[in-house]
Formats: structure tokens, C-alpha cells, sequence
């Protein structure tokens, strides 16, 4: 019982030290990557931004997770050949929850490639699949 409460009061102080220190996205940034391009994404977005939760309005992403939400294929692609840490947990969801939450089911199948990790749980206690199954996402609970 006093393990899963440690586990637990951390999981929280690193989940709100995510969005306490993210970095705000700013409009010029959000036009570029809803082109998907990747020559101005490079542009705007600097290499330490690959591996930071980012603030976007009252939540936090990290831009693999966004290129997943908003299916960017190019800036996704990009991201996984740059060593962007595909487990990264922004805003109590890594990218494969966000792959399960909105039925990206190619992205899932990448990420997974990769060495996305399946048994990651939210603060809710929730892995990737649950959430697959919780937004009726069968064929994404299939694989994971």
C-alpha cells in the first residue's frame, strides 16, 4: 500500500511539473505545424523543443503526441528518426494514449515499432489499451 502511494504522489508532482514548466506554443509555431511542413517546422521549432511538454492552451503536449492528435504524418515521421522519447508523458497521456484516445491506428502501429511502451498507465491507472476501449477504438485494443 505505501509503494503505490509513493508511486502515485510521484506520478502527480512529475505530471504537474509538466504543465507548471511548459513551454507555451506560441501562434506562429501553431500555424507552422498545421502545414506539416517540415522545412518551416525545423524553422520554428528548435531541437530542444523535440523532447519538452509544450503548452497549448490549458494542456500539454509534447509534439510527438500532438503530430498523433492532429495525424501530421510528416512531423511524426520526422520526430520518431530524431530520438524524440516516445514514452514521454505530457498532460497525464504519453503518445500512444493519444494514438489510442483518437484512433490512429497506423501511428500506434509506428510508435509500438519503436519501442512505444504498452504497459504505461496515467494517473488514472489507465495503459493505452483502456483507453482504446473506454473511446470504442477495437481495432486499436486489438494490437496493444
Amino acid at each position: 500500500m505505501k509503494r503505490i502511494l509513493t508511486t502515485t504522489f510521484i506520478f502527480g508532482i512529475f505530471v504537474f511539473s509538466n504543465i507548471l514548466f511548459a513551454q507555451e506554443v506560441s501562434k506562429e509555431q501553431r500555424r507552422v505545424f498545421q502545414t506539416d511542413n517540415l522545412e518551416a517546422f525545423k524553422k520554428v521549432f528548435k531541437k530542444d523543443d523535440l523532447n519538452k511538454c509544450l503548452s497549448m492552451k490549458e494542456n500539454s503536449y509534447d509534439l510527438l503526441a500532438l503530430s498523433v492528435k492532429y495525424e501530421k504524418k510528416n512531423i511524426f515521421n520526422f520526430m520518431l528518426a530524431n530520438s524524440t522519447d516516445i514514452n514521454r508523458v505530457c498532460n497525464n497521456q504519453s503518445p500512444l494514449m493519444v494514438a489510442a484516445r483518437y484512433g490512429k491506428l497506423d501511428m500506434a502501429k509506428s510508435l509500438l515499432k519503436k519501442g512505444a511502451n504498452k504497459s504505461l498507465k496515467n494517473a488514472n491507472g489507465e495503459t493505452a489499451k483502456d483507453i482504446a476501449v473506454k473511446n470504442q477504438k477495437s481495432d486499436l485494443a486489438a494490437i496493444l
